[in-house]
C-alpha cells in the first residue's frame, strides 16, 4: 500500500558517518603504506611493484573522495527531511503522526503534522488509556482515504488530498479519516458502512468546531490566531447547507435506505444525517467513546441497521448504552425489540 517507511532511530551525524565508512579504508591506506615502507627499506621492492603500489594508492585515495561525496550527498539528504516525518515521536494524545514529503505545495511538512495533531485532538483527547499505531499521512491526488492494508511497520496509512496550507479542509479530512480507525475499519461486506461514514463526517464537524474556538487564544503557532475563524466557518458552511433541507431524521433515513445500503459514502446523505446526529456528541462529548466499539461483532450483525446497532450497543460499556439507544431512537428505531 505504501512505498514510505518509518525510521525509528534519528539519522548517524556525519562524524558517526565517517567513523563507520571510512575506517576500512584508512586502515587499509596505513596498511599498504607500511608495507611500502618495510619493502622499500629492505630493498626487496621491485621497480613494477612499485609502480602497481603507487596505483593502488591512488585508488584508494579516489575511492576515499568519492566516499566522501556520497555521505555529502546523504547528510544534505537528511537535512531536507523535517524532524516530523523521521522520528515520529508520540504527541500529547499518545498519537504518532508521521507526515511523508509528497506535493503539498506551500505546506511545510512539519505544519501539516501539527494541523494533524490539533485536528485529532478534540476526539482523541478523550479517549483516555487509549494505544493506537502510528498513523503515516500521505500526499493522495484522487481524494482522501485511509487504506485497509497497514504498512511495513503495521502502522495506518492515511492519504489526504489537501495543498498550499488549506487549513480547514486539511482537518476536516484527517478528523474524518482519524474517525475511520476509531471504528475500527475493516474490509468486510457491510451494507451499514454508511453509518460509519456518517459518524466521520459528523467527527469532523465535531473537531473543526472545537478547533475554531481552542485556536482563537492557543493555535499552534501565535500567528495562526486568524486560521480559527477559517476553521469554525468551514464547519458551519456545511451544518447551514444541511439545515436548509427539511424533513425529519426518521423520514430521511426511510426514504433513502436503499441508497445508503447502496453507496455508504453517497456526502449529501451522509452530510444531512451527520448534521442531526452532531447535537447528541457536542452535548456528551465523551460518548466518542462509544465508536471504539463498532465493527468489532461478526458480519451477520451487518445485515440490518437495527442488527449493527443492537450489536453495538450490547458491546459498549453500561455507561454509554442510553447515548446509543439515544442514537438508535434518533432514526425511530427500538433496540428492545430487535431480533436475536
Amino acid at each position: 500500500a505504501t512505498n514510505s517507511y518509518i525510521l525509528t532511530k534519528p539519522p548517524l551525524s556525519f562524524s558517526q558517518i565517517q567513523s563507520f565508512m571510512f575506517r576500512p579504508i584508512q586502515l587499509s591506506l596505513i596498511a599498504v603504506l607500511m608495507a611500502a615502507s618495510a619493502f622499500s627499506n629492505n630493498g626487496a621492492l621491485a621497480q613494477s611493484e612499485d609502480t602497481l603500489l603507487k596505483r593502488r594508492i591512488a585508488e584508494l585515495e579516489a575511492e576515499n573522495k568519492s566516499l566522501r561525496k556520497i555521505i555529502e550527498r546523504i547528510q544534505q539528504a537528511v537535512k531536507t527531511v523535517p524532524p516530523a516525518a523521521v522520528t515520529g515521536g508520540a504527541n500529547s494524545d499518545g498519537l504518532r503522526i508521521i507526515v511523508t514529503p509528497g506535493d503539498w505545495g506551500d505546506s511545510q511538512i512539519a505544519d501539516i503534522k501539527k494541523v494533524a495533531d490539533s485536528a485529532a485532538h478534540p476526539i482523541a483527547s478523550l479517549l483516555s488509556g487509549e494505544s493506537f499505531a502510528p498513523i503515516l499521512i500521505e500526499r493522495s491526488q484522487s481524494g482522501p482515504i485511509t487504506l485497509y492494508k497497514r504498512g511495513p511497520a503495521s502502522e495506518y496509512v492515511v492519504k489526504l488530498d489537501s495543498t498550499n496550507r488549506a487549513w480547514a479542509q486539511l482537518s476536516f479530512q484527517f478528523a474524518h479519516e482519524f474517525c475511520h480507525i476509531l471504528c475500527n475499519y475493516r474490509n468486510a461486506n457491510n451494507p451499514q458502512m454508511w453509518f460509519e461514514e456518517t459518524l466521520c463526517e459528523c467527527a469532523s464537524l465535531f473537531s473543526l468546531r472545537r478547533m475554531g474556538k481552542t485556536w482563537e487564544t492557543n493555535p499552534p503557532y501565535s500567528n495562526w490566531k486568524n486560521y480559527s475563524t477559517a476553521l469554525t466557518n468551514y464547519a458551519n458552511a456545511r451544518i447551514e447547507a444541511q439545515r436548509s433541507k427539511s424533513g425529519t431524521l426518521p423520514e430521511f433515513y426511510r426514504s433513502n435506505k436503499p441508497e445508503l445500503e447502496k453507496n455508504a459514502t453517497n456526502r449529501e446523505l451522509n452530510n444531512f444525517i451527520a448534521v442531526k446526529l452532531l447535537p447528541l456528541f457536542e452535548e456528551n462529548p465523551k460518548a466518542w467513546q462509544t465508536v471504539r466499539y463498532l465493527n468489532l461483532g461478526p458480519a451477520s450483525e451487518n445485515k440490518s441497521f437495527q442488527h449493527y446497532l443492537a450489536g453495538w450497543h450490547q458491546r459498549v460499556p453500561e455507561e454509554h448504552r442510553e447515548f446509543v439507544s439515544g442514537v438508535a431512537n434518533a432514526f425511530d428505531i427500538q433496540l428492545s425489540a430487535a431480533p436475536n
